[in-house]
């Protein structure tokens, strides 16, 4: 579970025909002979790890699980990806880049993704990311490690973007079934870590450059059938201009679909549960009530300097809004409470509580200031700054558990992720803290005119609060930490993992995260740094003010080689312990997450902000609310994977679940938090399920 995922924060820094789908089950099947067996808890675990199947969990809706038979040697499957060509003062074309995909049985269990050139220079690093992302997603639909298999893309020309990882995840899996790939066939649009295929631009060309080279079957991102040319900058009708060049263009939702497209055959896929199984139980709700009362008390002491910011007159506008966010999410918290919402009445209360003590010590601090008291709104500053819980407290604490069940693994991981979202606004919060200080240090100078000004207080709000929210954040996060291993807590299978293919799980996702983040800065940090003749670190201290998690995604994802806590946790706890594994496992996860949340906001989905950092536009609206449904069948399906796996569902997928279905239906920043939500969910299932199989 998370709180809210930060528009505040921003602020403070400042009628058509049938489509054709791809084809439905009942095709003809993967390669070989399949078999249907029914497992128990952990049952699933040595069958799942035979090198010449494949499991996959839950494929019908009595629990059944479907054998594959997968080859057990080299292959490759030859796709064609499309990009255009742009055109400078002539127009943008389209054209194809033959890519050949490798995969084979991997006997040393270590992670081998590789990406070869034929040309020196001829991928971009936004490519690459597809290219890693597209192995997780295949090796995890066949209930595979990644490191299971050794992958590979080499790429004949020159090639950029992500807009392929898509058709590699679809042609890795083709690989790996021994399935051969249609020659006619090829598709665009991006892989999401669920396996939904999320929109891209360029299409009307990608489609004509590709129907030129001889392909028939187009696939293209379900729901954006209509596509913006960025030749002539109207919008093209899919169907129809396939459909006038002797082509099909084939709607395309997801791996499976995308896999049926390239190979015309079906793969065996989970059913999803039912809405009605991801609600939460009894046990927990009451948990989660008993935590909800504790932020609202929180809140009810800060209520006062609330009411009264109500009628102060004129004040700092950031400093106003702070005080609307926490007046909005009391709000709401309460309207989720009497529905019954419990799950998304806390996420609301707990971010109410953060904004509270954000708009009351930044108000405490000002008015200090404004009577003289200049060394007094420095130690204001400085108790915000020590309010505990501590992260090295919290880390510690979590670090000393030792479950016996994989439910208790679960919420281990889940307190180490919050915990670390609260040590990463915690060392963001420090470096701020020091120029805060630095600041008020420079108003003792001031005349007490001066310091009552309202250019003073505009000012000074301008930098205190952003400070005292990062605090404020810290403080919640980790306090959530520790909650969660109390409303989380459920009966669970008896486990112990195995804590070397932990490591190798962790070494995966970070990997994975690694590129990702590589291909963000390029597609968004580089760029500020040279419009703005700045460092790279400044332009990404700049960016983590309205999108702190990158700032997250960033430092989790180097856990392994950072200095200070991290450092002393790795000694005190030792490499290889259980304490460090699991840490590492779900820094890294949480680093995959937040860094493909942040490239299919930025580039895939073409998401503009306001002022106050919320989602006022998203260019491919019909593509994402396609995305947000194939979320949450996806979340549900994966939910029924780790049943079987498991046992039960993991708590931790039901409370995103429940807090993703209170966000879908509000505003687009909410509907946006709604799609990380079930990605959270289905990442969570998949990791029962990954902890289960190892």
């Amino acid at each position: 579970m998370t709180i809210l995922r930060g528009a505040a924060l921003a602020a403070l820094a400042l009628s058509c025909g049938s489509t054709q789908r791809a084809p439905t089950p009942g095709t003809e099947s993967t390669a070989g002979a399949v078999q249907v067996k029914t497992y128990g808890p952990l049952g699933a675990r040595t069958d799942s790890k035979l090198p010449r199947q494949a499991v996959i969990l839950g494929t019908d809706e009595h629990n059944g699980s479907t054998i594959v038979p997968i080859p057990a040697t080299q292959a490759q499957a030859l796709v064609d990806a499309m990009f255009v060509r742009e055109g400078g003062k002539d127009p943008a074309t389209g054209g194809m880049t033959p890519v050949k995909l490798s995969t084979a049985p991997n006997p040393d269990q270590s992670v081998q993704v590789g990406v070869f050139e034929e040309m020196a220079g001829g991928t971009g690093p936004q490519w690459r990311a597809g290219v890693w992302v597209s192995a997780i997603v295949a090796a995890t639909t066949l209930n595979k490690d990644l490191t299971d298999f050794t992958f590979s893309a080499s790429s004949g020309g020159f090639i950029d973007g992500a807009s392929a990882s898509g058709l590699m995840a679809g042609g890795f899996l083709a690989a790996i079934t021994g399935a051969p790939v249609d020659p006619k066939a090829t598709m665009t649009g991006t892989i999401n870590p669920d396996g939904s295929i999320g929109p891209v631009a360029g299409i009307p060309e990608k489609f004509l450059g590709s129907i030129d080279k001889g392909k028939r079957r187009l696939g293209y991102p379900i729901g954006m059938r209509f596509a913006k040319s960025e030749a002539t900058g109207g919008m093209v009708d899919l169907v129809q201009l396939a459909k006038d060049h002797g082509a099909e263009a084939v709607e395309v939702a997801d791996v499976h679909e995308a896999y049926r497209l390239l190979t015309g055959r079906t793969l065996p896929e989970p059913v999803p549960v039912t809405e009605a199984d991801m609600a939460l139980d009894p046990a927990t709700d009451k948990a989660l009530e008993a935590k909800y009362q504790q932020w609202q008390k929180q809140v009810a002491a800060d209520w006062a300097t609330i009411v009264q910011l109500d009628n102060a007159g004129r004040m700092p506008k950031v400093l106003g809004l702070l005080r609307d966010y926490t007046k909005q999410n009391v709000d709401a918290a309460e309207r989720l409470h009497k529905r019954g919402a419990i799950a998304g009445a806390y996420s609301r209360m707990l971010a109410a509580a953060a904004y509270a003590l954000g708009t009351t010590k930044t108000a405490e601090i000002l008015s200090k200031v404004q009577a003289g008291d200049v060394a007094g709104a420095k130690a204001v500053l400085e108790h915000v700054a020590a309010e505990p819980p501590t992260s090295a407290d919290t880390f510690r604490a979590i670090g000393k558990l030792k479950p016996t069940t994989l439910g208790g693994h679960l919420a281990m991981m889940s307190a180490f992720k919050a915990a670390l979202e609260g040590w990463v606004f915690g060392e963001f919060a420090a470096r701020a803290v020091t120029a805060a200080n630095a600041y008020l240090d420079s108003l003792k100078a001031k005349t007490a005119a001066e310091l009552g000004a309202p250019s003073t207080a505009d000012e000074l709000v301008g930098i205190i609060a952003p400070t005292v929210m990062y605090e404020a954040r810290r403080t919640a996060e980790t306090t959530l930490a520790m909650h969660e291993l109390e409303f989380e807590a459920a009966e669970s299978v008896n486990y112990m993992c195995s804590i070397p293919n932990v490591r190798r799980m962790a070494t995966s996702f970070q990997s994975a995260s690694s590129a990702g983040l590589n291909y963000f800065d390029t597609l968004l940090v580089e760029p500020v740094a040279k419009a703005n003749n700045m460092s790279d670190d400044d332009a990404r201290q700049r960016i983590a003010m309205v999108e702190p998690d990158y700032l997250v995604a960033y430092m989790a994802s180097k856990l392994g080689d950072s200095d200070g806590l991290p450092k002393e946790l790795k000694s005190q706890w030792g490499e290889r312990s259980l304490a460090w594994s699991l840490y590492t496992l779900a820094g890294s996860e949480l680093a995959y997450y937040d860094a493909s949340q942040l490239i299919a906001k930025y580039y895939s989905l073409g998401v503009t902000t306001d002022d106050q950092g919320k989602v006022s536009a998203i260019e491919h609206d019909k593509a994402f609310m396609n995305m947000l449904a194939a979320a949450d069948k996806n979340a549900r399906a994966s939910a029924r994977a780790a049943r079987i796996a498991a046992g039960a569902i993991p708590i931790q997928a039901k409370l995103a679940y429940q807090l993703a279905m209170v966000q879908k239906d509000g505003d687009l920043t909410e509907k946006l938090d709604a799609l990380a939500e079930l990605w959270v969910s289905s990442a969570m299932s998949q990791s029962a399920v990954m902890l289960a199989r190892n």
